[in-house]
């Protein structure tokens, strides 16, 4: 019998769609504190080599915040806590068809281990190939190779949902089954049972 394949899923965009984002808030009220963590600390925080608490001491003194990183973090964590619920409950739906599901997302340690308890990502999904756990971030190509090597698993049986189109193209080169995120409607007929490559979305 052939394997199952691998379902994986983006967060940001996708499993969660808060109305506003709190980085591009953060960056609008400390342009320049805010500038400088997410071309830099932020980036190295989402490969795992840093740890995000560490860089936000020039944001919360531009902000004039009296919280501790932490506190900070806690806020901006549960903002964006706002989930897709149709995508949540396709998502229960097709899980039997799936060996795995995983969050392949580009997340911080911090933020990561918030979506898997707080706000029950963990519940819904068997864990994650996140930036910070894979060590790199999408779309570069190094990510889907760690993905797939992570998992051992051919190309053709992981299959990606993404809301980015540069992303989705860097797992397409991969070799993956990758689709771009237009809304559950269109996420259904991704994920039914008898679609072909064609009719999923790939050249």
């Amino acid at each position: 019998m052939p394997s199952k394949p691998i379902l994986l899923l983006d967060v940001d965009g996708v499993l969660l769609t808060p109305p506003e984002w709190f980085g591009v808030k953060i960056t609008q009220q400390a342009p320049v504190a805010g500038r400088a963590l997410f071309s830099g600390p932020f980036q190295a925080a989402t490969r795992g080599e840093i740890d995000l608490a560490d860089s936000l001491g020039p944001v919360l003194q531009e902000l004039g915040r009296t919280q501790s990183p932490t506190e900070f973090l806690d806020e901006w964590h549960r903002s964006e806590d706002v989930r897709n619920e149709p995508v949540w409950e396709l998502v229960r739906q097709v899980r039997p068809r799936f060996e795995r599901v995983l969050l392949a997302t580009n997340q911080e340690r911090h933020r990561l281990r918030h979506l898997l308890d707080s706000t029950r990502l963990g519940s819904l999904v068997d864990g994650d190939v996140a930036s910070c756990t894979v060590g790199c971030r999408k779309p570069d190509p190094a990510f889907y190779a760690a993905v797939q090597s992570l998992l051992n698993a051919p190309p053709e049986r992981l299959w990606f949902v993404d809301d980015s189109e540069e992303n989705v193209e860097s797992a397409r080169q991969a070799g993956w089954n990758a689709h771009l995120y237009a809304g559950p409607e269109d996420m259904v007929r991704f994920l039914e049972p008898t679609a072909s490559p064609t009719e999923a979305g790939l050249p």
